[in-house]
């Protein structure tokens, strides 16, 4: 049995969250959800994975009832539209969709609304190596190196993030995540020489940070997260972050999209709201619910925007958004009011897992 508070503690514990405890309705789907990375001969099965993105729509309260046919006539969605999917908005990438009118509408309608938008957002390629930097700083037990893990797992990211398939062969010579003792050093030692030889893409404090960790994982005996682990599979599902929603809030009514992945996944924890059953989330079909059709449309958004934050460097974004048009303008001026709304509501409905510098390149675009 797993109880939920004891999931929910440290976090609440470590932050500051309004609201978190209130009777939400929150509506989810996902986008780019890869299902399994993992290391392969010719590198990784998928070849540039884009940010997954877990979210949708959330009421105070119960949801009102919505009929797709009032979804129609606000998107003008065609006859032949029997459910709204991002596709019917708009097509191409996150620029194109902001000059895409239906995209435009459907976020000024939610804000009209008085809707709030939640969402996960995980970069699967960093989540897959950061576990180099914390099996380092669990070793080595220093508080100050903890301090400044964020940096150093950003940094080491900088480092692979660009050269995909160099970084692929890399990680799979050594059967990562199961790097194993013996082979530990000279991975370590791989990944200090490659830094010295990429030294122009770190600033200098950060180059010599990330240097001194890497020498002193070097001389370290063992590595806890490189060990004993499956090897060349990266991640093997995104049901965990299911279980942090539900977890995180277990006062809400959590309305999921069918995933039989995750149904079997959550069925076999046995969740529990300390002595009692959590029963906090339902699976419904999104044909049967315009809520879920809503929370589809808006995680594919999201999906694409994170996606081209993660892809862009700061200073191209900021030219890209200087260029934008009076329509983009406006369709990224309402999506920003939305998401801002919602994490004004509730600091909760917004959680990243991606690298710090593109938490600064969200921040530079969003102003948040």
């Amino acid at each position: 049995m797993i109880d939920v508070n004891q999931l929910r503690g440290p976090v609440l514990a470590m932050n500051v969250l309004p609201n978190v405890d209130a009777a939400y309705t929150l509506y989810y789907d996902e986008t780019n959800n890869i299902r399994r990375l993992h290391l392969t001969p010719g590198g990784l099965n998928v070849r540039a994975p884009q940010c997954f993105v877990l979210g949708g729509i959330a009421h105070r309260g119960p949801a009102p009832e919505l009929q797709f046919e009032t979804l129609r006539g606000v998107l003008r969605l065609q006859k032949s539209a029997y459910e709204l999917k991002l596709e019917h908005l708009g097509k191409g990438d996150f620029l194109s969709l902001l000059e895409a009118p239906k995209v435009g509408s459907l976020l000024d309608w939610l804000i009209d609304q008085e809707v709030f938008a939640h969402y996960q957002v995980l970069d699967p390629l960093y989540w897959s190596i950061v576990d180099v930097i914390d099996s380092i700083i669990a070793e080595e037990d220093s508080v100050q190196l903890m301090m400044i893990a964020p940096m150093l797992k950003s940094d080491l990211y900088a480092l692979l993030r660009d050269e995909i398939d160099h970084t692929a062969e890399l990680l799979g010579r050594y059967d990562y995540p199961n790097v194993g003792r013996a082979p530990r050093e000279a991975f370590l030692t791989e990944l200090r020489d490659l830094l010295e030889a990429r030294r122009a893409v770190l600033p200098d404090f950060n180059y010599q940070m990330l240097k001194g960790l890497l020498q002193i994982g070097i001389a370290l005996d063992t590595l806890p997260y490189l060990e004993d682990e499956t090897p060349n599979v990266l991640i093997d599902g995104f049901g965990a972050f299911y279980l942090h929603r539900l977890a995180l809030f277990k006062n809400a009514n959590h309305v999921l999209d069918i995933e039989t992945t995750i149904e079997t996944y959550l069925a076999g924890l046995d969740l529990a709201d300390g002595d009692k059953p959590l029963q906090n989330f339902s699976f419904v079909d999104s044909r049967d619910e315009p809520w879920v059709q809503i929370s589809d449309a808006l995680a594919g958004l999201l999906g694409k925007f994170f996606s081209y934050m993660n892809r862009t460097p700061a200073a191209d974004l900021q030219m890209a958004r200087s260029g934008m048009s009076d329509r983009q303008r406006r369709t990224f001026a309402a999506l920003t009011a939305l998401l801002g709304r919602s994490i004004q509501e509730c600091p909760a409905f917004a959680q990243y897992v991606v690298s710090a510098e593109d938490q600064r390149r969200r921040a530079g675009m969003l102003g948040f």
